[in-house]
């Protein structure tokens, strides 16, 4: 018997725990930004091997490079004053980071620049006050040394590491301009993926991510996206009952059709 494609499978929902080990493959994060793209009405641009969303501003591209997979960062979100200006700050994201991250990345990103274009860039504008992490202490532990700080999660495999600019300690990847570093990476599969900022990306892209991670509950997902197998053996998959049809359940619920009552009803 052939097997079903994918796209005409049903959709299952699971929930997948830790949240941060619910990997996602690049090819799922290119397919993304290309329905973001025709959704929000940002210019697509597409060439052998890479994928270019731009806003409609011009001074936001978020580039999708295949060619990077496996290599180096393959989703790049850059800001610049104007189309041909340098480079403001950088968010960039390498391996399989779970797919609600990048959405939520994405999402924010696009909803705060709608709302205010100079806050996202420039940095300036609307300023929301300091932001607020929870955090699970039974799921993260803090540190601060030698010069980083953040969380990292109990079983040691995923942490939040920030990095100030005038700090002793190595740059991260070897970029001294990253603020932020978020990233997963198992025993058994050393690097699984990794979220960076540079030191002037908005905060508020930031702490959308690090709050994402940082959620203790499971992340619940269709099985609409393929899932790397390398992972199965180090997350927990639950499936979500499927919610029976209200006929069912007004069928089910109805009283069974007996003989009727002998009783004669009470008299008031």
């Amino acid at each position: 018997m052939p097997d079903i494609p994918a796209q005409d499978r049903p959709r299952e929902k699971i929930l997948i725990s830790p949240r941060y080990l619910a990997a996602s493959l690049p090819a799922t994060h290119r397919e993304f930004l290309d329905v973001f793209a025709e959704e929000a009405g940002w210019d697509a641009h597409t060439d052998y091997s890479s994928f270019t969303a731009t806003s409609p501003c011009r001074r936001i591209t978020i580039r999708h490079e295949q060619e990077s997979v496996g290599r180096g960062p393959h989703l790049v979100i850059s800001a610049r004053s104007d189309a041909d200006a340098a480079e403001r700050w950088r968010t960039s994201i390498s391996g399989a980071a779970p797919i609600e991250f990048v959405s939520t990345l994405v999402g924010t990103l696009a909803a705060e620049l709608a709302a205010d274009p100079d806050h996202v860039v420039y940095g300036i504008g609307f300023e929301p006050g300091p932001f607020e992490l929870l955090v699970d202490v039974d799921a993260w532990n803090p540190f601060d040394d030698s010069g980083l700080s953040g969380f990292i999660s109990r079983d040691g495999q995923a942490a939040v590491i920030g990095r100030p600019p005038d700090s002793s300690a190595p740059a991260i990847h070897g970029d001294a301009s990253i603020a932020w570093h978020v990233a997963a990476s198992p025993d058994d599969l050393g690097h699984l993926w990794d979220i960076s900022f540079t030191h002037q990306a908005p905060d508020f892209l930031m702490h959308a991510v690090v709050t994402k991670t940082l959620d203790p509950r499971p992340i619940l997902r269709t099985t609409a996206f393929p899932f790397p197998k390398a992972v199965l053996p180090l997350v927990t998959i639950e499936h979500v009952p499927t919610p029976r049809s209200p006929s069912a359940r007004s069928s089910s619920a109805e009283p069974a059709r007996g003989h009727p009552s002998k009783r004669s009803p009470k008299s008031r």
